[in-house]
């Protein structure tokens, strides 16, 4: 028997069957829903495409961007502040048997929080992660992937968003809000230039602290964050048909077309001519 999933108005599904449900969340910063879009109705993660400022009720605000996975356990109460126009997101919903099993092989004491699963509200995701998971979704979209084949790839990239989550993190409260200002920064103009010591100082840090106290929280660079946010978002704009990639390069900060397919190759592993002949 397939899932049983309670939509949102500003909700699509995709795909379900008695293990996986796939759908996407398009909701405007406009619509009566952003701010407060109710209690999530299922144990979900989601992708976002863009960028925005979440709250989850009783715990600290976080960046959700292309660059992480935003986790939400049944029932969780949560606001949302504006970065980008547009909260622009995929989902995916596994069986409650399915994730717990899951979950178990990273935290064997999941069995005992029925009700709250996640243990965090959000994970970095790599490259790779984001690109198998733009590539499941736009197949689904066309009809392109059976049934066995989709719920295999969602539940490999469970697997890859739970490894992530369960890093090991070292983080003082003053820290990760101040890191996670400067990422709201980043993304709400990831093709802007911004200078170092201008960012530091809009997040109450010394440039040096600021780089050493995210790439200790992050995993990366600056730099490398905001390269993430700019190719993930030429990744979309590649799938919705962009074809003059000197443009694109330029409008995303870059010097050059070579440059832009350089750092693009980097990070995706594939150019971006490729990507789009694929898509």
């Amino acid at each position: 028997m397939p899932l049983e999933v309670a939509l949102k108005p500003v909700e699509t599904l995709l795909f379900r069957t008695d293990a996986v449900a796939l759908g996407t969340f398009r909701c405007p910063a406009a619509h009566p829903l952003y701010a407060n879009s109710g209690p999530c109705s299922h144990h979900t993660f989601v992708f976002p495409r863009s960028a925005s400022r979440i709250r989850h009720e009783g715990g600290p605000s976080f960046t959700g961007s292309p660059n992480s996975v935003s986790l939400y356990n049944q029932h969780q109460r949560y606001t949302r502040e504006a970065i980008d126009p547009i909260d622009a997101s995929d989902w995916i919903v596994l069986s409650d048997d399915v994730l717990f099993d899951a979950i178990a092989d990273f935290d064997p004491r999941v069995a005992e929080r029925p009700l709250r699963p996640f243990v965090h509200a959000s994970a970095p995701i790599d490259a790779q992660t984001y690109l198998a998971q733009r590539r499941l979704f736009d197949a689904i979209a066309r009809g392109e992937v059976d049934a066995f084949a989709a719920e295999e790839s969602a539940l490999r990239l469970f697997t890859r968003v739970l490894s992530a989550a369960y890093q090991p993190k070292r983080r003082k409260r003053v820290q990760h809000e101040r890191v996670e200002a400067a990422k709201s920064i980043l993304a709400a103009a990831p093709e802007r230039k911004i200078p170092l010591r201008e960012l530091a100082r809009a997040v109450e840090l010394s440039p040096y602290h600021l780089c050493h106290l995210f790439r200790g929280s992050e995993g990366m660079s600056l730099t490398e964050y905001r390269h993430s946010l700019r190719l993930r978002l030429a990744l979309g704009r590649l799938r919705d048909g962009a074809e003059d990639l000197s443009a694109l390069a330029q409008d995303l900060g870059y010097s050059s077309h070579s440059h832009f397919t350089a750092v693009f190759r980097r990070h995706f592993g594939i150019t971006p001519s490729q990507v789009r002949a694929r898509f």
